[in-house]
């Protein structure tokens, strides 16, 4: 018996052992789904981590904008199930504001201190012994206000007459950045094109609304909170600087479990400060589950924005130049980590085009609406929105097809990797192969055909294209650009794009993959499986992969998250990093065992082979674990291995204001065919394709489901969901029956293909990929339906296209007749 083969272990010889099955890039079913469907699933009201948890209760002001004359808590507090009453007094005695990277902050804390600021806000909490004495006891608080003007809209808050929400008036930052000849292009162009395009303020509403679960320890001066956060883990540090405490002795724990983010669930870091003091007052761990009426009203979403755009294009239709002034709507408190909804798309302004002027101003404007923040598209969906619907507007000025327009003024497949003017390092890309792709698919010229014969028969018909670079694995540094040079000199630069993953090999040779991410359905445990399996030659089943965070046992930074779209770019390459580190490892140990170089070895089906003889990785395992004495001379007992993956180009922003704000972009093209119903201002989507690249696809099914969910999500922008206020300030849409979802019901059918143009800053080549469905669909919706409705002279600026709207400008354009 060879001396490598344990008793029972058959001898496996002569064997090539490679890898009889690839993993990376097959399409199977996601490992997660089976406890998900099964309703085995461990979300944040599922969590009972401490004993004698409390419940907390919130009362939020009716008012839109108000003083507060006086909080009488005393009815609440004498009873008896009562433990403890929050004001925002409270907070201040108890923490500081949250920090803001702008010229002006806010002093914002969880809770209204002397001023209500929107239909909303906190303005009192209490904890209770049952969620239901908590509810309770919110009727036996009297607030009184003193009611003020609310200012809604952005351009009318920054005014010189609007109210002021704040000390220090309602513009929260202003910058102007320029890259390139802009005015040379506007004086050379033959025609310049201008519009002023609006875009709705919506969220994402995920299954699960906010959780927090806070236990203050007053020994330790410490607090444990568990949370359904998704990251950016950036949050953290502005937590625990703002509660005063050191970043160990706050210690974040999510579940692997979340029930959707889309990146709303963000913005749960300040319940995250008011659950911490609430227990430290308290002195009892406490428990917050958001109603869903709360989540509409005053959890987060992404800004609704005015964007004053003008192009600059040649009498060939070359683009020249773009000029935008941008007010983002970022409600009553710009907070962080805004304003990076403005500057997140800062490296791809130009997006899939080859010109070199841009210039922007940019405006932080605060109303009496909730506080905005992220969402899925974070600032591309609504930026894309109106450059595609310029571009559109370009091509009609020098009279060429879209497509075609769009086509001549790509970035070529031989200029890659390619620097925009504004830092950005688009790594590959094959942008007309797609609009072709995407063109044959749909049977381009055919609709067009379809449409003119529509059209003299008085139907509208309308074609929409539009093409977007989707930015993945957002570098922190972008968000510098809120700040001239001068003020970004008195702090310390950031940069950086990092994900960490630890993978061992226990004594039976089971393997564990731990994550520095929380996902919330992207199916992070199935690629990750896949990529480990191809790596250490096993089978996806074979790997137990650990989501999660927990701040002091995990390996993280503040990178870390589920956000951006980043697993794609950062995760898997960290994922396999760390597996080729414990196949090293295992490769070292087998070839000590089986008396060859280690360079020998290969691992495939659970083994260790090597030119004649082969081991396997539970014997391997077994002696890393139980029998170090037979390990290598400079080996190390067991299997364990950290590995960080990081991006070069993730650099701070340079004195010019250029950055690499993104690690990798993607892209996708889309083309659709709506029908306008004249009668009722309907809408009917008759084909919809999508082709993207992503990369490298790790898995396909995956990919699919996260370009048609991002469409999806951003058709309902398009199409029907808007958080509307009146004048009063006063949310109207904070119901399902007002706030209106769409449901499989209203989805289109979809043709979705993919290139496959590798990253080269990736190990395995792939990019994000959960947001670029999201980006595009509200731009070719507008310029679909505004190429329906060009007969009646009616030009598409504005979302969302319910019937009544749509209606409306029909009836208006029939009566100017």
């Amino acid at each position: 018996m060879s001396e490598a083969q344990p008793d029972g272990e058959s001898e496996a010889a002569g064997v090539s052992g490679e890898q009889s099955e690839e993993y990376v890039g097959k399409a199977f079913g996601r490992r997660e789904d089976d406890r998900l469907v099964r309703g085995e699933g461990k979300y944040m009201d599922d969590f009972e981590p401490t004993g004698n948890v409390h419940a907390l209760a919130i009362l939020r002001s009716p008012l839109a904008h108000g003083e507060i004359e006086e909080i009488d808590t005393s009815a609440a507090e004498a009873r008896s199930d009562v433990t403890a009453v929050i004001t925002g007094e409270t907070l201040v005695e108890h923490m500081d504001p949250f920090a803001v990277g702008v010229q002006n902050p806010p002093e914002y804390y969880p809770m209204a201190v002397d001023k209500v600021r929107y239909d909303g806000e906190p303005v009192a909490a209490v904890v209770a012994t049952g969620k239901y004495a908590a509810q309770d006891a919110l009727e036996d608080i009297d607030v009184s206000y003193t009611r003020l003007d609310p200012v809604m809209d952005e351009l009318d808050a920054i005014e010189a007459d609007a109210p002021k929400l704040h000390e220090d008036g309602n513009l929260a930052n202003e910058r102007t950045l320029e890259y390139g000849p802009i005015e040379d292009a506007f004086e050379k162009a033959d025609h310049v094109v201008e519009s002023e395009f609006t875009f709705p303020r919506y969220t994402s509403s995920p299954m699960e609304t906010y959780g927090v679960i806070a236990d203050y320890d007053r020994g330790r001066d410490s607090a444990t909170v568990w949370s359904n956060f998704q990251g950016p883990f950036t949050m953290h540090p502005v937590v625990a600087g703002a509660l005063g405490m050191s970043q160990a002795d706050l210690q974040f724990k999510v579940p692997a479990d979340n029930g959707g983010s889309f990146g709303v669930k963000a913005h749960v870091y300040p319940y995250v400060a008011l659950a911490t003091v609430a227990s430290k007052v308290a002195n009892v761990p406490v428990k917050w589950i958001e109603s869903r009426r709360e989540h509409l009203r005053a959890s987060g979403c992404h800004t609704d924005r005015t964007q004053r755009m003008r192009g600059a294009v040649s009498d060939d239709g070359d683009i020249l130049g773009v000029r935008v002034e941008l007010y983002d709507n970022f409600g009553a408190y710009v907070r962080a980590p805004e304003p990076g909804n403005t500057f997140r798309p800062l490296a791809n302004f130009v997006n899939t085009y080859d010109f070199d002027a841009f210039g922007g101003d940019f405006y932080a404007v605060q109303t009496n609406k909730c506080p905005a923040g992220l969402n899925r598209g974070y600032g591309c969906h609504q930026y894309y929105f109106g450059l595609e619907r310029l571009v559109d507007q370009m091509a009609e000025a020098v009279n060429m097809d879209p497509t075609v327009f769009r086509e001549r003024n790509f970035i070529g497949s031989d200029e890659f990797p390619y620097t925009t003017p504004m830092g950005g390092e688009y790594d590959s890309g094959r942008y007309a192969e797609a609009l072709a792709r995407a063109k044959e698919l749909f049977d381009y010229e055919d609709y067009r055909q379809r449409q003119a014969e529509a059209r003299e028969e008085g139907s509208y018909i309308g074609i929409g294209c539009a093409a977007v670079v989707d930015p993945s694995a957002s570098n922190m540094g972008y968000v510098a650009a809120a700040l001239p040079p001068e003020e970004r000199e008195k702090g310390n630069p950031k940069s950086g794009a990092a994900s960490t993953v630890t993978m061992m090999v226990q004594a039976d040779a089971s393997i564990v993959v731990e994550l520095d991410s929380a996902p919330n359905g992207q199916g992070h445990e199935t690629t990750a499986s896949q990529i480990a399996a191809d790596e250490l030659g096993v089978e996806p089943e074979a790997i137990t992969v650990i989501a999660g965070m927990d701040t002091n046992e995990k390996a993280w930074s503040v990178s870390s998250g589920t956000y951006s779209s980043r697993f794609g770019t950062m995760g898997h390459s960290a994922v396999q990093g760390a597996a080729q580190g414990v196949a090293a490892k295992m490769r070292r140990i087998a070839g000590h065992l089986l008396d060859v170089d280690s360079a020998e070895i290969t691992l495939s089906d659970g083994r260790a082979y090597g030119p004649e003889d082969s081991v396997s990785l539970r014997r391997i395992a077994g002696t890393a674990h139980w029998n170090p004495d037979a390990l290598p001379d400079d080996e190390s007992p067991g299997i364990r291995e950290q590995y960080t993956f990081s991006l070069s180009n993730s650099t701070p922003i340079n004195e010019d204001d250029t950055i690499n704000s993104s690690g990798t972009y993607g892209y996708g093209v889309q083309l659709v065919a709506v029908e306008v119903d004249a009668a009722t201002g309907e809408i009917d989507i008759l084909d919809y394709v999508a082709v993207h690249d992503c990369g490298t696809v790790v898995n396909p099914n995956i990919v699919d489901g996260q370009i048609e969910g991002g469409i999806f999500h951003g058709l309902a922008g398009a199409l029907y969901e808007e958080l509307e206020y009146d004048d009063n300030g006063t949310l109207q849409s904070d119901t399902y029956m007002d706030y209106s979802v769409p449901t499989a019901k209203e989805a289109p059918e979809y043709t979705l293909d993919h290139l496959e143009t590798p990253s080269p800053k990736t190990p395995l080549g792939s990019k994000g990929t959960g947001e670029a469905g999201t980006e595009a669909a509200p731009a070719v919706i507008g310029n679909a339906v505004s190429d329906a409705l060009e007969p009646a002279g009616i030009e598409i600026t504005s979302l969302p296209l319910k019937p009544q709207r749509v209606w409306n400008m029909l009836n208006d354009a029939e009566s100017a007749e």
